[in-house]
């Protein structure tokens, strides 16, 4: 090992790099990041209780390995005989592809339908939930959470009434967030936000703090940017013009989706090229400025668009977000399925509830998880239209075994049901593979301290031009049991994202290259630019990567936020209502066939959880219709 790697601390044995089976392995139980009394176990081990823990993982979570290679096999033509060994086949009213907000959504909403139903969930992963991953750390007895996927309630009133009665149903009231919500914490020590510009991009290093304050001129001045640079994006930042004056808004409108925000920054509003480096960031909509359209810019407000008088504005948000971000949604709905497996009855006491795992999938029960189980084929048991049962093939641990439903619910990646169930009618198959998702990664790294950033200033930095974009402490949230982060002393996780992203591409061929980007990237990069980044961005307050830096997680999906397609343009719908419904694809793909219905955000052409949640209850609805 060289002497920067030495310096930034990548021998440190703290991270855990030693993986079996592609899963990180606890060192010890006192170490940092480690529960006691709760070691992890390989994903082939079994579900048992106080051993089986995988919110405590580190390393490669996410898309972990040994949670995609069955599906890739499958993609690739791979078949499974069933095991020579597999027990009697079990039989179900219910299976659900997929233990996501949106399978376990579908399980919920039939059970309620269906008191007495039988059910079970399978999922490739070693965790339920899907994208809203819970990242749980512990220093010394301090419980420290994260978000590793799903972030929030973002607008309740955009809900559907069956997503608001499932999350009221549950316990979780929205509208009071204000009493968990302790952001003044950090206004209270003047923290900031900031921008870092990195050497490779602007020729230094240097943290800027206080974004656009007093104004955007005396801020920019602050910077490495050149004078040029500079005065656009002072301009930029504070104007109200309208740069497209005597269009209509329909004429705004196709002249907009005509060209890129990028394109709409350098042609229109006039930005000469080298000004754009300060605004390249994948933000809100994962993906670059060159790839999304002007039109999407101005409905959401984007710098040089406000004067065009198009933005769309929802009203007043209703907003709430557990410390672990929607992993306590998934949290609340499997201990309202699964008797036993956790304590507890509030949404204030699922945060800090220990869940037994061995519990998930005990014989007997109504409701069964089966995790670290991927689904290779899904049939009918004779003619789709006649059949009074589904046939499901899953891989586990290398082998293959059968289950039988009276009805399914498909809630996985719509863009892989037509590799696991050939039956479905061709169109219906081309629609669902034009699913499309952007890649992301958030990575939650704990550091024993925040000192560093309160020396600074800063609660959150913008890195344009850095591996990873975006630096923020984590959002200080106390709820029931779970106190967040008082000091500067205290140990704290910071929060830190990227968007991996290839320049010049269309929106699709960027995405495509950023999953292949991900899979093929080992842990050890991920924390050497980790290491590197903060060093470089947080060194000045007295940060030591070496010292500091605890735990890693990261979050990697492959597979990150639901698009729809218009199919007429091949562009990405952003807004979907643009698509008309005899088109748009995401609708076709969604029909239900024989006994097999299909959810997932991806069937709402849309990653927010109320999509998920509400295309769970339009497949389980569609099920309930169907002849017994």
């Amino acid at each position: 090992m060289n002497r920067k790697d030495k310096k930034l601390g990548m021998d440190r044995p703290i991270t855990r790099r030693d993986f079996v089976g592609g899963v990180s392995m606890a060192i010890g139980a006192g170490l940092a990041g480690v529960a006691p009394n709760s070691l992890t176990a390989t994903a082939g081990q079994p579900q048992q209780a106080g051993i089986y823990y995988p919110p405590t993982r580190t390393g490669l979570r996410g898309s972990h390995p040994g949670s995609f290679e069955v599906a890739h096999q499958m993609r690739d033509g791979t078949q499974w005989d069933l095991a020579a060994d597999s027990k009697e086949e079990e039989s179900y009213d219910l299976v659900v592809v997929g233990g996501g907000l949106s399978g376990l959504a579908a399980a919920w909403f039939y059970r309620e339908a269906r008191p007495d139903a039988r059910i079970l969930i399978l999922d490739n992963h070693d965790d339920f939930g899907g994208h809203a991953k819970r990242n749980e750390f512990w220093h010394g007895e301090q419980l420290l959470l994260s978000h590793g996927g799903t972030i929030n309630i973002e607008d309740f009133t955009e809900y559907g009434p069956d997503a608001q009665r499932l999350i009221r149903s549950l316990g979780i009231k929205p509208e009071r967030f204000q009493d968990y919500d302790q952001r003044e914490l950090y206004r209270s020590l003047g923290l900031k936000r900031g921008v870092f510009f990195d050497r490779a991009t602007f020729g230094v290093d240097q943290l800027v703090t206080g974004v656009g304050k007093p104004n955007w001129e005396a801020f920019l001045a602050r910077t490495p940017l050149s004078e040029v640079a500079r005065r656009d994006i002072a301009a930029l930042m504070d104007t109200r013009k309208d740069y497209l004056a005597g269009l209509s808004p329909a004429q705004k409108q196709t002249r907009l989706r005509a060209m890129s925000y990028e394109d709409y920054l350098l042609e229109i509003v006039g930005l000469q090229p080298e000004s754009l480096a300060m605004l390249r960031n994948d933000g809100y909509w994962a993906i670059g400025i060159d790839a999304l359209s002007a039109w999407s810019a101005a409905l959401t407000g984007q710098p040089g668009t406000l004067g065009l008088g198009l933005r769309q504005d929802s009203g007043e948000d209703v907003y709430f977000r557990f410390p672990d971000g929607n992993a306590s949604i998934a949290r609340l709905l499997v201990r309202s399925l699964v008797d036993g497996v956790a304590p507890g009855s509030t949404m204030e006491d699922v945060v800090t509830a220990r869940f037994d795992y061995g519990k998930l999938d005990r014989a007997g029960t109504s409701v069964r998880i089966r995790l670290n189980s991927t689904v290779v084929d899904v049939r009918h048991e004779g003619n789709a239209e006649t059949a009074r049962e589904v046939l499901i093939k899953y891989v586990r641990d290398g082998r293959a075994y059968q289950v039988r439903a009276a009805s399914t619910v498909l809630a996985c990646y719509n863009s892989v049901i037509p590799y696991l169930c050939n039956e479905l009618p061709a169109e219906q198959r081309t629609a669902l593979s034009q699913s499309l998702k952007a890649p992301l990664i958030y990575t939650s790294v704990l550091v024993r301290n925040w000192k560093a950033l309160a020396r600074l200033g800063i609660y959150r930095v913008d890195c344009p031009g850095s591996y990873f974009k975006g630096v923020r402490l984590a959002d200080p949230i106390s709820i029931g049991d779970y106190r967040h982060a008082r000091s500067p002393e205290d140990a704290i996780v910071l929060n830190l994202y990227r968007t991996p992203l290839a320049a010049g591409l269309s929106a699709q061929e960027q995405w495509r290259a950023g999953r292949r980007e991900l899979l093929s990237t080992p842990f050890e990069r991920f924390e050497r630019e980790i290491r590197d980044q903060l060093g470089r961005m947080l060194g000045a307050g007295g940060f030591d990567p070496a010292r500091d830096i605890e735990a890693i997680t990261v979050n990697r999906w492959p597979h990150g936020y639901a698009y729809g397609q218009n199919p007429d343009t091949g562009e990405i719908a952003y807004m979907l209502d643009e698509v008309p419904p005899e088109k748009a694809p995401w609708l076709q793909a969604r029909k239900p066939f024989g006994r097999i219905a299909i959810a997932n955000s991806d069937a709402a052409a849309n990653a927010m959880t109320e999509g998920a949640i509400g295309e769970a209850h339009r497949a389980v609805t569609e099920i309930l219709a169907m002849p017994a």
